[in-house]
């Protein structure tokens, strides 16, 4: 997969090349930690095969999501094929209001990262 996960000072970067930046629709999306409001592992629910969206999905076969949608009134960015292993971001004040993304190593360990990067952000 030709994506990239980034912890940088002020916020993550997802990054991505070639075929995923095509499904995705995007070369990269920055969300600064300010505007996280929570981190948790696991999307308890991905969007159904009749949701609006700009990307690519397996419903209702599967759980990968790629790409933006629009379900139950929110706009979210989702990358996962297990919504279980899903980092999942809630935001306030960006043109997101939620963004998964499935890391390649532990998602606990990487949301446990954010939630640290958050809590210098805001003390």
């Amino acid at each position: 997969m030709a994506r990239t996960i980034e912890l940088e000072p002020d916020g993550v970067t997802l990054g991505y090349t070639g075929v995923s930046a095509l499904t995705r629709l995007t070369n990269e999306l920055r969300i600064p930690y300010t505007a996280i409001s929570s981190v948790s592992v696991g999307l308890a629910e991905v969007p159904s095969a009749l949701a609006f969206r700009i990307g690519m999905s397996t419903a209702p076969f599967g759980g990968t999501r790629h790409g933006q949608f629009w379900w139950a009134g929110k706009r979210m960015f989702l990358d996962v094929e297990d919504p279980t292993r899903a980092v999942v971001l809630e935001l306030k004040g960006h043109r997101f209001a939620r963004v998964a993304v499935q890391p390649d190593t532990s998602p606990d360990e990487l949301a446990e990262a954010i939630r640290e990067r958050i809590s210098v952000v805001r003390p």
